[in-house]
């Protein structure tokens, strides 16, 4: 139904294999860096990793979600997706890259590629990405996507009952 595969000048996007386990479990699920500002919790061992992995596997079966992939290393090196929340809207379900990957415009060539298959090949109207409001980098690389902020929401974090703002931005096809 979806793409397995999305390119970039510099990554791909694709679905995840178990040989990926020991990349995202080092690249991103053990850093407490990136999951700061994501829902989940790091990752304490290649246990953990490989249930992690045997879920994501499952989950990115039907869904416009993948792993990132370095071309250059073969790393997998992130994560991405976006899901269809109305009938031609499309919303952001967390993009990720490991902290040693950032800095490279990596996120903006994740962004964008997504932005151009949900309007390109599923027919979007509107994309909605958020962000929490402390997350600079992910408010940056959304405007320079085009976005435009419309509202925020106060939220609840379930790992730690701490309330934070999520931010809300729009990019419509025209």
């Amino acid at each position: 139904m979806y793409k397995e595969q999305i390119e970039t000048k510099d990554l791909v996007l694709k679905k995840a294999s178990m040989n990926d386990v020991n990349d995202m479990y080092i690249n991103i699920w053990s850093q407490e860096e990136t999951a700061k500002h994501m829902l989940w919790i790091p990752t304490k061992n290649m246990e953990e990793a490989n249930d992690r992995m045997i879920r994501t596997i499952e989950f990115q079966k039907d869904k416009i979600a993948y792993l990132v992939y370095e071309k250059k290393s073969g790393q997998a090196i992130g994560f991405a997706g976006m899901k269809e929340v109305e009938n031609k809207v499309y919303e952001d379900s967390g993009i990720a890259i490991g902290p040693h990957f950032v800095g490279f415009g990596y996120g903006k060539q994740i962004l964008t590629a997504l932005i151009n298959y949900c309007f390109e090949d599923l027919g979007a109207m509107k994309i909605v990405y958020s962000c929490r409001s402390e997350n600079i980098a992910s408010k940056k690389l959304q405007q320079s996507c085009g976005f435009h902020y419309t509202h925020s929401h106060p939220m609840v974090d379930k790992r730690n009952g701490l309330q934070y703002v999520l931010d809300f931005y729009e990019l419509y096809r025209y």
